[in-house]
């Protein structure tokens, strides 16, 4: 994939301007929203000849993205998978995660992407690891307990200078099958998040209570090979 990737600083900035998505636009497939917006998400696999550019397009009108002035200058090539959440006009909204830094996210056109089933295997070992995203780390090990996971992370954020915020998971939880809800306590400043095992991917959304002012673990997290 050519593009540049949007960080955890840049996504972040989106959620502090829009409130949150309950007020977002309909049109509107941006990173600081895309893991909260959805229950469902799919994995897309860009298609089409050797070497061709699938771009994506921004949601910065109100006819995007069904306008080729919203194409944008990222894109993926043949082969790239991306999470996809919702869908609008026969576009769905994807993000790409690299191995390493940020992910892009925006719109791309559904024709150009082949969809397959939902992952079938969403045993223990496949959640077991260290799942990385930007300055993001996610590690889920077994628990004495049975049917109950260990998660502990180590978030970021990066302001100007030295001013850096942290967070932190480190808590025990249970596995649903393909979903963990992760809760530090049932009180509403409470750091809870939602771990949702997509493909190859750990999509994790949280309520920005999980850490310092900015900080947050939502994103699409890749998992660390041994």
């Amino acid at each position: 994939m050519r593009s540049k990737s949007l960080g955890p600083l840049f996504l972040i900035g989106l959620l502090a301007l829009a409130g949150y998505a309950q007020t977002e636009p309909d049109n509107w497939c941006r990173g600081g929203f895309f893991t909260k917006e959805s229950e469902t998400f799919l994995i897309g696999t860009a298609i089409g000849t050797r070497n061709k550019r699938i771009h994506f397009y921004n949601d910065d009108a109100a006819d995007c993205p069904n306008n080729e002035r919203c194409k944008a200058k990222a894109y993926v090539v043949p082969g790239d998978e991306v999470v996809v959440s919702k869908r609008k006009d026969g576009f769905g909204c994807a993000w790409y995660q690299p191995v390493k830094g940020g992910g892009t996210v925006g719109w791309i056109r559904l024709s150009e992407l082949r969809f397959r089933d939902a992952v079938s295997d969403v045993s223990p070992r496949e959640w077991m690891g260290e799942w990385l995203y930007a300055d993001n780390s996610i590690k889920i090990s077994s628990d004495r307990e049975e049917g109950r996971m260990r998660v502990t992370g180590n978030a970021l954020w990066r302001g100007r200078g030295d001013n850096v915020h942290i967070g932190e998971l480190d808590g025990r939880t249970r596995l649903q099958k393909d979903v963990m809800r992760y809760s530090d306590g049932d009180d509403e400043y409470d750091c809870k998040a939602t771990l949702r095992l997509v493909g190859r991917f750990l999509v994790v959304a949280d309520n920005l209570k999980c850490g310092g002012v900015n900080v947050t673990f939502s994103g699409v997290y890749t998992k660390q090979k041994k």
